[in-house]
């Protein structure tokens, strides 16, 4: 099965996380992905084409998304930059497999957070930590 970003979906969390809710929450990353396209194309005043990689092939899809995200880049503030990273890294976590594990400490993140904030790289007690050490 492959996901709508190409990706292929698989269930992570030892099987915890049914293909289903992970389809779901890659759903709510990609339509995070493209408000934040939209918010930045508006504010930019200029228009973000996206690439199909379907139609085109080896370094003419590297060299034209380079040119893109340098494009996006160049027209993000720190907050939408850092929300895209974010997003952008939870669907490459979805694609290799991996995403519902902690990456500080490796455990499973509740699928509750999960669905809530599909972009979370980090377990509530990893997450809370980060915080206190922060003072937040």
């Amino acid at each position: 099965m492959r996901g709508a970003h190409g990706g292929k979906i698989t269930a992570s969390l030892g099987g915890c996380m049914n293909k289903r809710v992970l389809a779901t929450i890659e759903k709510k990353l990609i339509e995070k992905r493209d408000q934040i396209l939209s918010i930045i194309n508006k504010e930019g005043g200029g228009e973000i084409a996206e690439v199909e990689s379907d139609n085109v092939i080896g370094d003419i899809v590297d060299t034209a998304n380079v040119a893109l995200e340098q494009q996006i880049l160049s027209k993000l503030d720190e907050n939408e930059l850092k929300k895209l990273r974010e997003v952008t890294e939870a669907l490459k976590r979805i694609e290799e497999g991996v995403y519902g594990k902690c990456v500080s400490c490796g455990k499973d993140i509740e699928e509750k957070r999960l669905v809530a904030i599909p972009e979370a790289k980090k377990c509530i007690a990893c997450k809370a930590a980060e915080e206190k050490r922060r003072g937040q």
